[in-house]
C-alpha cells in the first residue's frame, strides 16, 4: 500500500503553456489520489527572464528548469512538471524523472502565415529560435531568411507584426494546449521537418528518495508514451549535446514495433544526416540502448563533426 502525505507541492514555470501542463498533471493525480491535495507553485527561471537574449548568449542548457530543481533541492517543493524538451539530459545527482504523463502532438507548424511553406515568396522571413529547425528548413528551402527569436508562443506570435516576417516556426503541442490552432498555418511534414527529441511532452521530476510519490506518478503515467519518449531522450544523450543543438529524433510504436527516426544537421542546411532503426523489444532497457545504437550511426556518418564545428564557433 502506497503511504502518502495530505498535501504535495507541484513546482512550475508561470508561462500559460507550463501552467496548462502543470493543471494536466494536477487533474490526473487528483483523480486518482483524490483525498490528496496538491498546489502548484509559480517559479520564475532564467529563461522566462532573459527573453531578449538568444540561448547561447546565456548558456541554454538548462535554463527554463535550473531555479525550479533548486527549490525541489530544497524541499520548497515536492514535485517539478516541465516540457521534458527544456531539461538536459544530465540531472542533478539527487533528481530523477519519475514518470512522463502525457504528450500532445510532437510535430511543428507554420504559424501567422497567409500561405503554406512551399508557397512563400522567395526570401521569405521566418522567425523561430532553434538551431534544429533552423537547419531543416534551410536543407528543404535554402533561400528562406531565418530570423532568430524568443519569448513565449504569444510573444514569438506578436513578433510575426513587429519583426515583419512572414511567419513563424513552432510546437503544434504549445499552441493546441493553449487552444490557438487557428494560428496554425500548415502542419510541417517530418519529411522536412523532424520534431526535437521528446517535444510536447510532460515529464514530472522529483526528489531520488520520494519513492512512494513515485509510485504514485507512476500509476498516471502513459507508458507507450514514454518508450517512445525514452528512446528519443537516449539518442539526445548520447549524443552529449544541448537540447538546443541541431538535432531531430522521433519515436512511434505501431503494431507492437518501435521505429526511431533521427537526424543531424549543418546550420545552413547544406548536410542533413538522416537515419531510422526500429525494434519489436518494447521495454525500457531495449528502447535506450536502440536510441544510443542510432546516435552512434550518426555520429560515425558526420554527426559528431557537425556538433565539433557548433562547439569551435
Amino acid at each position: 500500500m502506497i503511504k502518502l502525505k495530505k498535501n504535495y507541492i507541484i513546482g512550475t514555470r508561470s508561462s500559460n503553456l507550463a501552467l496548462k501542463q502543470c493543471q494536466l498533471v494536477k487533474e490526473k493525480l487528483q483523480n486518482k489520489f483524490p483525498e490528496v491535495e496538491f498546489e502548484i507553485k509559480e517559479i520564475s527561471t532564467a529563461g522566462d527572464r532573459e527573453r531578449d537574449k538568444k540561448f547561447s548568449e546565456i548558456n541554454g542548457e538548462g535554463i527554463f528548469v535550473r531555479e525550479i530543481e533548486l527549490a525541489l533541492l530544497a524541499g520548497e517543493i515536492d514535485l517539478a512538471v516541465h516540457s521534458f524538451k527544456d531539461l538536459p539530459t544530465e540531472l542533478p545527482e539527487d533528481l530523477e524523472v519519475a514518470a512522463v504523463i502525457d504528450r500532445a502532438n510532437r510535430h511543428d507548424v507554420l504559424a501567422g502565415a497567409e500561405k503554406k511553406l512551399a508557397e512563400l515568396p522567395e526570401g521569405a522571413r521566418l522567425g523561430t529560435g532553434s538551431l534544429r529547425r533552423k537547419s531543416q528548413l534551410l536543407a528543404y528551402r535554402s533561400d528562406l531568411e531565418i530570423v532568430p527569436i524568443r519569448g513565449n508562443i504569444e510573444t514569438r506570435l506578436k513578433k510575426i507584426k513587429t519583426q515583419n516576417l512572414d511567419g513563424v516556426i513552432l510546437a503544434a503541442a504549445g499552441l493546441e494546449r493553449l487552444g490557438l490552432q487557428d494560428q496554425i498555418t500548415e502542419y510541417l511534414s517530418t519529411e522536412i521537418c523532424l520534431p526535437a527529441a521528446r517535444q510536447g511532452a510532460v515529464a514530472v521530476e522529483i526528489r531520488k528518495e520520494s519513492t512512494e510519490l513515485k509510485k504514485i506518478l507512476k500509476e498516471a503515467e502513459a507508458q507507450t508514451t514514454a518508450l517512445e519518449v525514452w528512446a528519443e531522450h537516449a539518442f539526445l544523450k548520447e549524443m552529449k549535446a544541448g537540447c538546443h543543438a541541431p538535432l531531430a529524433a522521433e519515436a512511434v510504436i505501431e503494431d507492437q514495433k518501435l521505429t526511431l527516426t533521427a537526424a543531424a544537421g549543418e546550420l545552413d542546411g547544406s548536410r542533413i544526416i538522416r537515419r531510422k532503426v526500429s525494434t519489436n523489444d518494447l521495454n525500457l532497457n531495449s528502447v535506450q540502448k536502440l536510441g544510443r545504437k542510432l546516435a552512434r550511426e550518426i555520429k560515425a556518418a558526420g554527426g559528431a563533426e557537425i556538433l565539433a564545428s557548433l562547439q569551435n564557433n
